[in-house]
């Protein structure tokens, strides 16, 4: 899957417009184009709590891998083991580069 990830690392970077939700809704359907087995969620982090804001709601996993982006949005990976762990890792990176610019445009008063 490297060369889905390079891709996919390439369409983040083009996006025009990274303006909170919809950029989320866009990150969330290229994993699922390269991964349909994954099952991800999206959280808005306030301090210490992560309220969701779009994802696989059916079947929550009790202990999902939280990955903390910045410091307004997280990642929940329910089945985190359904990638080879290079995969993940490499995923991760990538999305923690594509979201360390804080705040996302159109979301500094949400």
């Amino acid at each position: 899957m490297q060369e889905s990830l390079e891709e996919f690392k390439s369409i983040l970077d083009r996006y025009p417009e990274k303006d909170g939700e919809e950029y989320l809704r866009f990150c969330d359907n290229q994993i699922l184009r390269i991964y349909p087995q994954i099952r991800i969620r999206w959280a808005r982090i306030y301090g210490s709590r992560w309220a969701h804001l779009l994802g696989n709601f059916a079947d929550l996993s009790l202990k999902p891998l939280r990955v903390k982006l910045n410091d307004k949005y997280g990642l929940l990976i329910d089945n985190a083991h359904s990638l080879p762990p290079a995969d993940l890792q490499q995923l991760i990176a990538i999305l923690k580069e594509c979201f360390e610019d804080e705040p996302l445009p159109g979301t500094r008063n949400s």
